[in-house]
């Protein structure tokens, strides 16, 4: 009597029956999965960029109008800008710190200085630099999603897709919504920001 492989494991095999194990995904496709989780799990960072101005709100805009999408620091610093009327002159780790420390910036967010920032993240930024504090998600949550349609809302963004990294001229946009709603609303205390050339 003939013993089939299928009959010693105790699970009939039937031809024609598709294996759906590692051995059936061949090598190569292994490789393409290993490597696209790789590159999945890490956000985009920039590679090269000038260096960035802390010395002054104009030159600043200047150089986030000028960059094709925006990085932690430049987005930090214009936040603090924004919610302080002054720049920050201090590295990016102690700059991470203060805004921090302040609830501008997320508790748990570990960002390198050249990670490309999201537009979720810009709304969660803006909305708490600029005392948004409308809107039943965003406050019950504190997500950047809810934060970025509060900002549409009220008229500071344009829209798009929050999850989408936001471009230089987008932020500078943003940037002067927001002191318009700063003023509008009275929440205003620092002085205007400089987010302009400065007149020769």
């Amino acid at each position: 009597m003939r013993v089939h492989s299928s009959q010693t494991t105790g699970a009939p095999r039937h031809r024609g029956t598709p294996c759906f194990g590692l051995r059936a995904l061949g090598v190569e496709t292994l490789g393409a999965l290993l490597v696209l989780a790789l590159v999945g799990c890490q956000a985009p960072q920039a590679t090269t960029q000038p260096a960035l101005s802390r010395t002054g709100n104009a030159e600043l805009v200047q150089y986030i109008s000028d960059q094709p999408f925006v990085t932690a620091e430049a987005a930090y610093r214009a936040t603090y800008i924004l919610a302080k009327g002054e720049p920050f002159s201090g590295e990016f780790d102690e700059l991470t710190q203060k805004l921090t420390a302040e609830k501008l910036i997320g508790g748990g967010w570990n960002y390198a200085a050249q990670r490309y920032v999201t537009r979720a993240d810009v709304g969660f930024m803006v909305c708490r630099a600029c005392q948004i504090r409308t809107g039943v998600n965003w406050n019950l949550t504190g997500l950047g999603r809810y934060a970025w349609r509060e900002l549409i809302f009220h008229n500071v963004a344009e829209g798009g897709d929050e999850n989408h990294l936001i471009s230089g001229g987008e932020l500078i946009g943003i940037l002067l919504r927001a002191e318009q709603y700063r003023t509008r609303t009275g929440k205003q205390e620092a002085p205007p920001v400089e987010l302009g050339p400065r007149p020769k």
